[in-house]
């Protein structure tokens, strides 16, 4: 049986299995973004049969210069409140915390690694 998330305006049906997960990345295919430094998010499903691109999330970056704006933080949890996971290249440790807290895994154990293969390794060690 397929679960839908509802994704801002279009609806993603999820295979048996499969979650949804978010990645901080400049475009180049590589987890290799700070979260802080974020201004848009990916968010792929992954699962037993692979991963697969859905839609990219804007937001505003969370980092100000050396302190991060709370307001900007909520937003960023809101826009991601339906991934089970995010994969950045850093992550501090105030907003590991938000994050986890919001039932969302902050992942950073493949900083500039390919994306579609860090997400099939980290589901395949996951459900293992």
């Amino acid at each position: 049986m397929s679960q839908a998330v509802a994704e801002h305006t279009q609806t993603v049906e999820l295979g048996p299995n499969e979650r949804l997960v978010a990645v901080a990345t400049t475009g180049n295919g590589q987890i290799d973004q700070h979260f802080g430094h974020a201004d848009d998010f990916k968010v792929y499903a992954v699962g037993p049969d692979g991963v697969r691109f859905i839609a990219t999330r804007v937001v505003e970056h969370y980092c100000q210069g050396g302190y991060g704006d709370e307001d900007k933080r909520e937003v960023i949890l809101r826009a991601l409140a339906d991934c089970s996971a995010l994969f950045v290249a850093r992550v501090g440790d105030g907003p590991r915390a938000k994050l986890t807290a919001a039932g969302i895994i902050p992942v950073d154990d493949y900083p500039f690694g390919a994306i579609e293969e860090s997400l099939g390794v980290w589901y395949r060690t996951a459900t293992a």
